[in-house]
């Protein structure tokens, strides 16, 4: 029901974009005709003397008037008096009554944006960028502490045992991480008409490494040294897909689109210059209606469609009740124009910006592989097919998920002073877990974060000092800062006598930088925590800046830590350098060292000094 009420307005609001037909009115005509005559009568007041009328000058200056006669009869004027000597028989012609409206002569300076017959000159738009870049990291496994680093413990090297004369493995001591990437982004705009447009986003390398193929491992079929890559890999990503349509209450977009919100500690359109990531993308449908310098924001999403099923030779959902959904009220009131922005920012004009939304995501159902068991005879156990194997068998669980987001933000630039922040708070459930002892309970969640970006220009355009900060809610449970990409993960429990069944971790947009490479680069999502990045950025010219800094991060209880052996995690000084000039050129280097301290320890290991270096090239189009 909730994808028909949303194809319904879909529906409704092309009718606001057929084209009106309105009858025409004798009132209204000399309006046109004034309206088309009143370029020519302005073109002929900008005339030049040289080549007014010749009786003019003859009321003024009898004398010289044989003079300006070879002049009139240049080509020029007697192709000019032609023209009006037939546009006097075509009045003759008009019977009495009837208005004559002269034909509209073409411009010759029209700007490309104009539109022309109900569409525009410009028709097609490409925007995007080209990076190369090369990583190189010592110690990313945090000398095994690294809970997402898969090869911190499994590639060994190969040896034979001098006891026993065994070929056995042994653990590498392998800390240097060093891999190269390039990705070609781009962002085609296809303006089908005035009020109709097009846009779409892909990415051509986009999560490949060089030299290798991140969808097949190597094989000796494909030869014990190889040249050349793989044909099969997808190396080709579209990203988003979507088309904006003005009606006459505002703008709508309908399809799967990028959607960044705030600072991006909840949502984020990671997909920029020297990163690797795409961003948040959601199957929207928008309506975007301004009132009075405001923006109110009404979305349905369909964020989940459960599992598919194989039709001929393509997809379709194969069920409705384990469908997932979203529907959002967002307000905001901002400044479009980022040029316009920056201009009164550097004219130390106050600006102030606000945003609040309001979000309700829920699905009632979800499905998974029905899997036996000698046991209790079967359970429903979670599935990452993504579409049906006809060789399983599959059956509906109930999920009961329901939950509420709550996000609001501000950004003040005032003088030379500058604040940007975002508070997030979500609450509800999430979905069931069965306890030991087999009953089902929901999981809950209660969880806040907040983020804060705040500027200091001290010489404008010279030297700036910037300070990021944020927190992200704990939780009861141990080693949640090791487990953040996982909804619940460790932050709930199954025991029926002491069980944890809330999920209170704050969980950072995976996009959302903080100058850390322990948490942007290496563990990836921000949780648990608090964390404070001071930065001082000095402009030796317009297109070429330094900075040098250094991040703190640490856990806001000890068992949340990824050992449980201490609250603070690194301390993370960094330098780098960026250039980038008006025709779209960048390049840049960045060289960070982590000091780690007990919060990265285990009882395994305790975690050494770790380093990053990024170095990148590339143009923005």
């Amino acid at each position: 029901m909730p994808k028909i009420f949303a194809f319904l307005m879909v529906f409704i609001f092309s009718f606001a974009l057929l084209p009106q037909e309105t009858a025409p009115a004798e009132e209204t005509e000399p309006d046109k005709a004034a309206e088309e005559t009143a370029p020519e009568q302005a073109a002929e007041e900008e005339k030049p003397a040289d080549v007014a009328p010749s009786e003019e000058p003859a009321a003024a200056e009898p004398a010289p008037e044989k003079e300006a006669e070879p002049e009139n009869n240049t080509p020029e004027n007697t192709e000019t008096a032609a023209e009006n000597a037939e546009t006097t028989e075509k009045e003759e012609e008009l019977q009495d009554g009837q208005e004559f409206i002269a034909e509209e002569e073409p411009t010759t300076d029209a700007p490309l944006v104009k539109i022309q017959q109900g569409k525009p000159v410009k028709y097609f738009e490409l925007y995007g960028y080209f990076n190369v870049a090369n990583t190189f990291s010592y110690n990313m496994k945090l000398s095994g502490n690294n809970p997402y680093m898969a090869s911190r413990n499994t590639i060994n090297n190969v040896v034979t045992d001098e006891t026993t004369g065994e070929r056995v493995t042994r653990s590498t001591n392998e800390h240097v991480l060093n891999w190269a990437w390039l990705k070609l982004h781009l962002e085609p705009v296809i303006n089908i008409a005035e009020t109709m447009e097009i846009h779409t986003k892909l990415s051509i390398f986009g999560n490949t490494a060089m030299g290798a193929d991140n969808y097949e491992f190597d094989k000796k079929e494909n030869g014990l040294l190889r040249d050349a890559q793989l044909s099969t890999s997808a190396n080709i990503v579209f990203e988003g897909l979507w088309g904006v349509f003005d009606t006459p209450i505002g703008q709508l977009k309908v399809g799967r689109m990028p959607f960044s919100w705030g600072l991006g500690i909840l949502y984020s359109d990671g997909n920029k210059f020297n990163t690797l990531s795409s961003g948040n993308y959601l199957d929207r449908l928008q309506l975007t209606i301004p009132v009075m310098g405001f923006k109110i924001i009404p979305a349905f999403d369909l964020a989940s469609t459960g599992l598919l099923d194989k039709y001929h030779d393509y997809f379709i959902d194969a069920s409705q009740k384990d469908d997932g959904f979203n529907v959002s009220l967002m307000f905001t009131m901002q400044e479009d124009d980022p040029a316009v922005l920056e201009n009164k920012i550097l004219n130390e004009k106050t600006v102030v910006e606000v945003g609040a939304m309001v979000m309700f995501s829920w699905k009632n159902t979800s499905s998974g592989e029905w899997a036996k068991s000698d046991e209790n005879g079967g359970d429903v156990e979670p599935t990452s097919d993504h579409f049906v194997d006809p060789d399983k068998v599959y059956a509906y669980t109930g999920q009961g998920a329901k939950l509420w987001k709550l996000d609001a933000w501000l950004n003040l630039h005032y003088k030379i002073f500058s604040l940007k922040t975002e508070l997030a708070f979500l609450t509800g459930t999430i979905g069931k877990i069965r306890l030991d002892d087999g009953r089902e309970k929901s999981v809950k969640t209660q969880m806040v974060g907040w983020a804060a970006d705040l500027g200091f220009r001290v010489i404008p355009k010279k030297f700036h000092i910037g300070l990021l900060t944020g927190i992200a809610s704990p939780d009861d449970a141990d080693y949640v800062q090791g487990d953040s990409w996982s909804t619940p993960g460790n932050s709930i429990n199954n025991s029926s006598t002491k069980s944890d069944r809330t999920v209170e971790n704050f969980r950072f947009n995976k996009d959302y930088n903080f100058n850390s490479a322990l948490w942007n680069n290496f563990l990836g999502r921000f949780t648990a925590g608090y964390y404070a990045s001071l930065t001082a950025t000095y402009f030796f010219l317009d297109s070429l800046k330094g900075y040098v800094g250094t991040t703190y991060s640490m856990a806001l209880k000890e068992n949340n830590s990824l050992g449980g052996k201490g609250l603070p995690n690194a301390i993370e000084p960094f330098i780098g350098i960026d250039y980038a000039n008006k025709s779209g050129m960048r390049l840049g280097t960045r060289y960070q060292i982590g000091i780690p301290f007990s919060g990265l320890d285990t009882d395994e290991h305790d975690t050494s000094l770790f380093h990053y270096l990024n170095v990148y090239l590339g143009v923005v189009f």
